[in-house]
C-alpha cells in the first residue's frame, strides 16, 4: 500500500511539473500577435539635428548627431513636414540615406 502511494504520488507530481513547465513556454502564437502590434515612427528635425519620434510621442526616442542644416534642401523639407516609417527596418534605411 506505500509503495503505491508513493507511486501515485511520483506520477503526480511529474505532471505537475509538466504542467507547470509548459504553461511557462511562451506559444509562437503570442509572439507572431505581438509582432503584428507594429509602432510606426516620425523621423524629424528637432534642435537643428535628425530625431526619430515613435509615433504619437512629443518627446524623441532618440536624436543623432546629423545637423540638419547640412543636409540637401530636399531633405531638410521632408524632416520639416516629419517623415513617417511604419518599421524599423525602414526607420534603419531612412537614417542610413541621411547619413548615420
Amino acid at each position: 500500500m506505500k509503495k503505491l502511494i508513493v507511486a501515485l504520488s511520483t506520477i503526480f507530481f511529474t505532471i505537475l511539473i509538466m504542467v507547470s513547465i509548459y504553461t511557462l513556454i511562451p506559444k509562437n502564437n503570442s509572439i507572431s500577435a505581438e509582432s503584428e502590434v507594429q509602432t510606426g515612427y516620425i523621423i524629424a528635425d528637432f534642435g537643428g539635428k535628425v530625431a526619430v519620434f515613435e509615433e504619437g510621442c512629443k518627446e524623441p526616442a532618440a536624436v543623432y548627431d546629423i545637423y540638419t542644416h547640412l543636409l540637401p534642401e530636399n531633405d531638410i523639407e521632408l524632416l520639416r513636414k516629419g517623415i513617417h516609417v511604419d518599421n524599423l527596418n525602414q526607420l534603419q534605411s531612412r537614417l542610413e540615406d541621411l547619413g548615420l
